[in-house]
């Protein structure tokens, strides 16, 4: 579960622009933003030190911000801004909220283990990365576990099929699939085009064409053209001579 505990000391940001920005950032603080609660949006300066204590135990979705007036809120962690670079926190949105309301928010999805199905000659799929939850923020998990060893081939795990905490419901239709194990469509693919083959090949084989000897195709029953006269034999009468050809 989220813990309340992670605590950021912020003091309100004064200047703006990208020059000061860049300022902020080589003197060690985080530029950020505080919306919520029909509030006007507070712009903050947090110690990117202590940012970095948290984020490196995992995933980060509840805080608490502690200004240098001593006041304390509650915050969602909406969206972080990163420079893939260095790996440096540019900017952070938070979302102040009330640990006494439901809140809706989305965590990863982490799969464990190898499917069966891939062991049958499948590929594993995962279709939601991230699940969209309703909660309190108290309850709010740093990731939905999921053990995935038992998916078989053209099999998968559902939404409805997870174990969540106690206290979180999943937003989406409890039939959306979350991972399956499909087949390899170039296996389907390159099967299909071989059984093509094969019924093309015995229906070829079926019946050769005759062909006469000026290249014409003939039709059933019809001879190549000069062999009737080479193959018959001379017609003869009754005692055996051969007819005379008529003039």
């Amino acid at each position: 579960m989220s813990k309340k505990n992670n605590v950021l000391s912020v003091v309100e940001r004064t200047d703006f622009g990208s020059g000061s920005s860049r300022k902020s950032r080589k003197e060690g603080k985080i530029p950020g933003i505080l919306y919520g609660h029909g509030k006007k949006a507070t712009p903050y300066l947090l110690v990117e030190n202590e940012w970095k204590k948290i984020i490196q135990h995992g995933n980060v979705h509840l805080v608490e911000l502690k200004s240098e007036k001593g006041d304390a809120v509650n915050a969602l962690v909406k969206d972080i801004q990163f420079d893939y670079l260095n790996g440096k926190t540019l900017h952070i949105d938070f979302l102040e909220v009330k640990m006494d309301e439901l809140i809706t928010t989305s965590v990863d999805v982490i799969g464990h283990g190898t499917p069966v199905g891939i062991v049958q000659g499948g590929v594993l799929e995962q279709l939601i990365h991230k699940l969209e939850i309703r909660c309190l923020p108290k309850d709010i998990p740093e990731s939905i576990d999921v053990e995935i060893t038992g998916i078989e081939l053209d099999k998968g795990i559902a939404i409805k099929e997870l174990t969540l905490p106690q206290g979180v419901t999943a937003v989406p239709a409890p039939d959306s699939i979350v991972f399956h194990v499909i087949r390899l469509r170039i296996e389907e693919e390159a099967a299909t085009t071989a059984e093509g083959a094969v019924a093309e090949g015995a229906e070829g084989a079926a019946e050769p064409e005759v062909v006469g000897a000026k290249g014409k195709k003939l039709e059933e029953g019809e001879e190549a053209e000069g062999a009737a006269g080479k193959d018959k034999a001379p017609a003869k009468d009754a005692a055996g001579k051969e007819k005379e050809k008529k003039k």
